[in-house]
């Protein structure tokens, strides 16, 4: 491999101390923001509630309203890391992160990284957790890096076991264990995925090799495997809260998928989007990495890397093939659905980090260029530490935690006519949400330590004779707090 940066050995020292950096950047952040909006607040209310009540089988949305819409996995470890360290964004947060660990930590067993001076694993791992949505992700309380690592865990260990000439690798059964980490914590959706991306990979190979590559996983006591690890749960599940399985399959795999603007999510709202906005969302997504492999790919399709080696020089068979059907695996299956989120090109993002790092790696091999181009994994905690000094209001305004500072835990609380679910988190459940005109008008005549929090158009509606008694105790995010 021709020298980049003075030597190899400087290659790997340079990618590591910006990998370094970046994780360290992204560590100390988790604690440094509230949650807001409503995914982060409500999955993390969903971690301590089950750290509270001690059932770890059935998520709950609420006291008394079971959360049908993900599997345990990502809940089972945030209230893990909410038990050891504490409940706090922190803790709730350190969870996704190690996970994405777990998922960098699979690129040292992608085969012959010494090609590469042994460099390939440090700059894929930096590439994943530097782009946008890896950087943002590897943070969130969200399920989408329990299912990510699940994901890559069988698509690197299909590919350790095929290039396994002695057939005896042990990786061979971490396939199925990663689907069975898939199953766990989104579901089926995660199966899918890894269906996709293997099969529009085999199905392009010579016929004699497909037969070869059939045979590269026990297929049966594998999936038997999965089958042990996962379906005791979904069993369970259906047990403790009869219905989940109808809701979970039917509503939250396939009329999410198909239908626009779908309304029968229990917990929230669909997301209507213009179909094949998904290939957006992988571009921007994977930004500042998007452009440099793309004209990595061209410089060495076109012969003009430093070295001016063939185009295929530098690739195991088969290799780039293969991590471009797992890139864009996802991608194509969303590429019809109408209700998606910017998250759903995740689980293509480590075989996009392994395909661009190596790209990288054969076609930027002058200095000059290979420390500009390595050192833009320095944009996402730029960014990040820039938004949370001089705009920390940002996140501040969508949360209420702030509001919720002067609030004295023994007073009574009530939200009137609507709950931010960051509300649920940092009351720690206490929040009580009153809708119903008749309890309002209750609640509004309650007498003793009271507190009451509404947004500013229900505060204008009020009579005198309804505030008489109430003091305004904080306003925050058009929310007024009262308290008598």
């Amino acid at each position: 491999m021709p020298t980049l940066i003075g030597s190899p050995f400087q290659l790997r020292r340079w990618i590591f101390l910006l990998l370094g950096l970046v994780l360290l950047v992204r560590l100390v952040t988790l604690g440094a923001y509230p949650f807001f909006a409503t995914t982060e607040p409500r999955y993390a209310e969903i971690a301590r509630k089950m750290l509270e009540t001690g059932n770890w089988v059935t998520p709950w949305f609420d006291h008394d309203v079971p959360f049908w819409g993900k599997p345990p996995l990502s809940f089972w470890g945030s209230a893990a890391t909410m038990k050891l360290f504490g409940v706090s964004e922190f803790a709730a947060r350190l969870a996704p992160f190690l996970a994405t660990i777990l998922i960098a930590a699979l690129f040292w067993a992608w085969p012959r990284v010494d090609r590469f001076e042994r460099a390939l694993p440090t700059a894929a791992a930096l590439v994943m957790v530097s782009s946008l949505v890896g950087f943002v992700a590897s943070g969130a309380v969200m399920t989408d890096m329990f299912m990510v690592l699940g994901t890559a865990m069988s698509m690197v260990s299909f590919w350790v076991a095929v290039n396994d000439s002695a057939g005896k690798t042990p990786w061979r059964w971490l396939f199925f264990a990663g689907l069975a980490i898939g199953l766990l914590s989104k579901g089926p959706v995660a199966t899918v995925i890894t269906g996709i991306a293997l099969g529009g990979w085999v199905l392009g190979q010579p016929m004699q090799r497909i037969k070869t590559l059939l045979h590269a996983l026990p297929w049966v006591r594998g999936l038997l495997l999965t089958v042990v690890l996962t379906l005791p749960w979904y069993l369970l599940a259906e047990q403790r809260t009869p219905g989940f399985l109808a809701y979970f399959i039917l509503g939250e795999h396939l009329q999410r998928f198909l239908v626009s603007g779908w309304t029968g999510d229990l917990y929230g709202a669909g997301h209507a989007e213009p179909r094949g906005l998904i290939w957006w969302f992988g571009f921007g997504g994977f930004l500042p990495w998007t452009p440099l492999a793309i004209v990595a790919w061209l410089m060495r399709w076109f012969g003009q890397s430093e070295c001016n080696a063939p185009a295929k020089e530098g690739w195991l068979p088969g290799e780039w093939q293969y991590l471009l059907a797992w890139t864009l695996a996802p991608i194509a299956f969303f590429t019809l659905a109408r209700n998606i989120l910017e998250a759903y090109v995740l689980p293509g993002l480590p075989a996009f980090s392994l395909l661009a790092a190596i790209l990288m790696l054969l076609a930027f091999q002058r200095r000059t260029i290979a420390n500009a181009a390595w050192s833009l994994a320095v944009l996402m905690p730029l960014w990040a530490s820039v938004m949370l000094i001089g705009f920390p209001e940002v996140a501040e305004q969508r949360s209420q935690k702030s509001l919720l500072k002067v609030w004295q835990p023994q007073s009574d609380l009530y939200y009137l006519g609507v709950r931010p679910l960051s509300a649920n988190f940092y009351t720690a459940g206490r929040a009580r949400l009153v809708q119903d005109p008749a309890e309002f008008d209750k609640v509004m005549g309650m007498t003793g330590d009271v507190t009451l929090v509404l947004e500013q158009p229900w505060l204008a509606a009020l009579t005198p004779r309804q505030l008489d008694g109430w003091k305004v105790v904080h306003q925050h995010a058009g929310f007024t707090m009262l308290h008598r």
